[in-house]
Order: C-alpha cells, then sequence, then structure tokens
C-alpha cells in the first residue's frame, strides 16, 4: 500500500473516530418535522431516525414525534420534536420564563421567523453532564393553528467533552431555518370515521373541540388515542386510549394501582360494560378500564378502553365521549 493511500485512510479513521470541527458547518438538508408541522434544515448527513421500540410496541408515531440524528465521529447530536397538546397565546414568551425551573434555568430568545409562526428558543445555563443525553437548546413553536410544538436538541458526553459551544451554535444556525408547514390540526368539534386493523368495520368518533385522534398500529393490534389540547398553564390533563387485538394489558399497574375502588356499569356499542375504576386522590390519578369481548367486530377481538385524568370529573367527561362511539 502507498504511503498516500495509507495516510488517506488513517485521516479518515481518525475522523470518524474522534469528529472534526462543526464550527461553520453548512446547513443543506430540510426535513419535515412532525410530519410538516413545520420544517428545519440541518447538516447533511443528518438522518431522520425513529427512536427504536421493543419488538412487541408499535413503531413511533411521525405526528407525535420526530428525530433528527447527526453522528460525528464518536459525537452525537440528536434532535427530538414532540406535538405538545398544548395551546397557547402570542404572551408565550413571557409564559415560558414565568415557569422557568429555579432548578434548571434557561435563557430565553426569541428567532425571528416567517409570519404566522412564533419560535422561542431556550438554553440552559445549568448543565446535567452525568447523563448520557445532554440538553444544550430547546425551541418551542407556536403554529398557526395555536398548538404547541417543541424541539430539543441533546448531545452525548464525547460532544459536550469536545465542543459543547460549537454544538449550541449548531443548534442555533439550525433553529433559525424553521419555516412554516403546510399541516394543521383540526381542531374543530367533527365526527370521524377510522376502520378497525384486520377488519371490515369502523368506529365512528364525535369529536369535541380541541381534540384530536392519533392511530397507531403493528402486526396484529391497532391503538386509538383520544388526545386533548389543554391551555398552556393548566395543570389537568386527561386520556383516552382504545385497543383492539387479541393481547390486551391493564394499565392500572403502571399507575401503581392494585385495587380498584369500585365497579361503573354504563354502556359502550350498545353493551353493558362492568368498568374497573381507580383513584388516587393525593396524586390527583384517575383511571377507568375494561377489557371488552367484540365478537361482533370480529372473533376473539378484545377492545381495551383505559380512560385517565386528573380528576373524577374528567374520567365522568370522558365515559360520555366514549358513550357516543358507534360501530359501522
Amino acid at each position: 500500500m502507498n504511503k498516500t493511500l495509507l495516510t488517506m485512510l488513517l485521516l479518515t479513521f481518525v475522523q470518524f473516530s474522534f469528529g472534526q470541527s462543526i464550527k461553520g458547518l453548512k446547513l443543506n438538508n430540510e426535513q419535515s418535522i412532525l410530519k410538516d408541522r413545520i420544517y428545519l434544515t440541518f447538516p447533511d448527513s443528518a438522518k431522520n431516525l425513529a427512536r427504536p421500540v421493543d419488538i412487541m410496541s408499535h413503531d413511533p408515531n411521525a405526528e407525535k414525534e420526530t428525530r433528527i440524528v447527526f453522528d460525528n465521529g464518536k459525537e452525537r447530536l440528536v434532535f427530538f420534536a414532540q406535538e405538545l397538546f398544548v395551546l397557547a397565546n402570542e404572551n408565550l414568551f413571557e409564559t415560558l420564563k414565568g415557569e422557568n425551573d429555579e432548578n434548571f434555568e434557561f435563557e430565553y430568545s426569541n428567532i425571528t421567523v416567517a409570519s404566522e409562526v412564533i419560535a422561542i428558543q431556550s438554553i440552559p445555563t445549568k448543565w446535567d453532564d452525568t447523563k448520557g443525553g445532554i440538553l444544550i437548546n430547546s425551541l418551542t413553536v407556536m403554529t398557526k393553528d395555536s398548538s404547541l410544538i417543541r424541539v430539543d436538541a441533546y448531545i452525548n458526553p464525547e460532544a459536550y467533552k469536545d465542543q459543547k459551544e460549537n454544538y449550541i451554535e449548531l443548534t442555533k444556525e439550525v433553529f433559525k431555518t424553521i419555516k412554516n408547514g403546510t399541516r394543521l390540526n383540526n381542531l374543530e368539534a367533527r365526527t370521524e370515521k377510522h376502520q378497525i386493523f384486520g377488519t371490515d368495520k369502523s368506529f365512528v368518533f364525535h369529536l369535541p373541540k380541541n381534540s384530536i385522534i392519533q392511530v397507531d398500529q403493528k402486526y396484529d393490534f391497532q391503538v386509538f388515542r383520544i388526545k386533548s389540547y389543554n391551555k398552556l398553564g393548566e395543570s389537568s390533563w386527561q386520556s383516552v386510549l382504545i385497543y383492539t387485538g387479541h393481547h390486551p394489558s391493564y394499565s392500572y399497574p403502571d399507575y401503581g394501582f392494585e385495587d380498584f375502588t369500585e365497579e361503573q356499569k354504563t354502556m359502550f356499542l350498545n353493551k353493558a360494560v362492568d368498568w374497573l375504576y381507580f383513584e388516587n386522590k393525593e396524586k390527583a390519578i384517575y383511571l377507568k378500564e375494561q377489557k371488552i369481548e367484540s365478537d361482533d367486530i370480529e372473533k376473539g377481538l378484545i377492545v381495551h378502553i383505559a380512560l385517565t385524568g386528573s380528576s373524577s370529573e374528567i374520567i365522568s367527561n370522558l365515559t360520555e365521549l366514549i358513550g357516543k362511539i358507534e360501530l359501522k
């Protein structure tokens, strides 16, 4: 092997192993964030890589999260975007500053971008370098429909040790490239019809204002989630999960419950259902769920419904919501 080729191979190995300076790195790689909610531009080698999941779990929902990975030798920068299911107003900057955590403070700044998008950047002033992923910057975005998304940027310890400031500057430049997306959330009260995976039947949902449905499926099961948008700063929360498949698991152990408080009987798809009801008033966690045999949809199919929220009143409202679901 000649000396020139050997030198080139050695230089490639060193660059791959230890990375290179990213100062002034060009951004030419535009990527869709949260299935066209916004667009950001990254370095050429950055890739959209979904978060790894267990083989028995459904794949990450592209409308709920996006993960962009930039590798530079042993150094790694990850941008993780999430739909927050929160509504805000134009006082977003002041609201975010008012919620600042004393133990993890941020330096906030507005990013001037296209109309109908408000973007606030927040850089930590304290660092937790004990974790595998170290938060170095965040972008909170209010889109035209007033809903919020957030993009968090993390680096690994190798990047933190050698080029922390350069990576912070790179994330700043990426966030400056933000563009309006083409997909807005429909938050009007409406009716939606969704086919049940593997069957010729469909659920018809009557959705209230400020709510959406997310659908996930894999192999032999499907999950419908009704997500509600709260106003920024509200402490209440709620969630509806409807699983269709053959091997459901109860949710209550995940919340630390062991014994149900009572059974509650209501109707679902014209059937009387004995619900298991759990509550932890101290932690403000309330849960109502049941597995429902549904041979009328498919032989052996089980519908598992879990209603969770921060108050018993919310559970009552969710019970009324699912009681209106129709089967077509």
